[in-house]
């Protein structure tokens, strides 16, 4: 059986915007389902990732998830690309705060911002 789909992709400007499809991007099948889609859409050519991820809608985020953001910067970071996080409403913006993950990730308004740095 298929996994349900958690996030869709659009491409802009040569870089890939990923939007979460989950409200609650909290338990551990929707993390690990949700990253398995997100690496599947990375290129896989050995060039620069530039990546988008967009929380709009999303109101809860868990410590899974944050650990897999991490790993993800780090393979962004390998490639030579770049990642912007953006549309972090209150709740998902204070949890990455709060483990002062803000320090890490480069975090923006809205797509339009994000789009003018990666």
């Amino acid at each position: 059986m298929a996994a349900t789909p958690r996030i869709e992709v659009r491409v802009e400007n040569d870089a890939r915007v990923i939007s979460f499809k989950d409200r609650l991007v909290f338990d551990e099948r929707t993390v690990r389902e949700a990253f398995e889609q997100i690496s599947e859409a990375l290129p896989s050519d050995g060039s620069p990732i530039r990546l988008i991820l967009d929380f709009n809608g999303v109101e809860l985020i868990s410590s899974t998830l944050l650990g897999k953001l991490v790993l993800l910067q780090r393979r962004v970071d390998g490639s030579g690309g770049k990642m912007r996080l953006c549309e972090m409403g209150g709740n998902v913006y204070s949890v990455c705060k709060t483990s002062n993950l803000d320090r890490l990730f480069a975090i923006d308004r809205d797509v339009r911002a994000a789009l003018e740095h990666v």
